[in-house]
């Protein structure tokens, strides 16, 4: 686990060193500060479910930019062949890799709870569905990341890696559509499997086993095919 730290860190370090952490977060601050202002400061309403909403799609689109470089960078410098064969296991690096980017995320989580912030300053919100909101927010942001993560393993050029992950992320956004198209077990089935579902009942103020189970899940398979993808080539 030292060792995927060490990876982390300096990952963490390269998104600061280059202009993307930058551009992520300024992005990040001018789209949410529109959407506060839109949904929440012009509505007077004080719940934060429409604006989370909006705000995790944002981020699903912006996900795969923040992600693109973790692997694809690595490859097309021949760097990664120098991991392969240093005394770290390919787990150690997919994980450290994961977390260098969940700490940027948690950074621009830091500025997304200020609009929470401001409904305590100007209303009184219910906290609970505020809480969970931003729970909900962290959970999507980490899943969409992993998803990420992993079509960065799966090519070099890190265009190509960005639009593999927008197109999966979007495709699991879309899926929780398929409920009303296919009727029966199968369009329950292809349901379960979207970003929506829990992400709605947890800006409803719901906090179920089986929305956190989802997401866990999500995260810990595609870490998992991951590892499996760059094992391979490592062969």
């Amino acid at each position: 686990m030292n060792k995927a730290l060490i990876i982390a860190r300096r990952e963490l370090k390269s998104y600061f060193v280059s202009p993307v952490a930058y551009v992520i977060i300024g992005m990040f601050l001018l789209i949410s500060g529109f959407m506060y202002y839109s949904i929440l400061f012009q509505s007077r309403v004080a719940e934060v479910r429409g604006f989370l909403m909006n705000m995790c799609f944002v981020f699903m689109l912006m996900s795969p930019i923040l992600s693109m470089r973790l692997l694809s960078e690595e490859k097309k410098l021949g760097t990664i062949e120098f991991l392969f064969t240093s005394p770290i296991t390919v787990t150690d690096i997919v994980i450290g890799k994961y977390l260098g980017s969940i700490f940027l995320y948690l950074v621009t989580t830091v500025f997304f709870l200020q609009y929470p912030l401001y409904l305590l300053l100007f209303a009184t919100p219910d906290m609970g569905p505020v809480f969970t909101c931003v729970l909900g927010f962290i959970l999507n942001g980490a899943a969409c990341l992993a998803i990420g993560l992993f079509a960065s393993s799966l090519s070099e050029n890190q265009l190509i890696s960005a639009v593999v992950g927008m197109v999966t992320l979007i495709f699991f956004w879309i899926i929780g559509w398929m409920v009303d198209i296919v009727p029966g077990g199968i369009g329950n089935f292809l349901g379960s499997l979207s970003l929506i579902k829990p992400l709605d009942n947890l800006s409803k103020g719901v906090i179920s086993a089986s929305d956190i189970f989802y997401y866990a899940s999500l995260i810990f398979f595609f870490l998992f095919i991951t590892v499996k993808r760059l094992e391979w080539k490592r062969w």
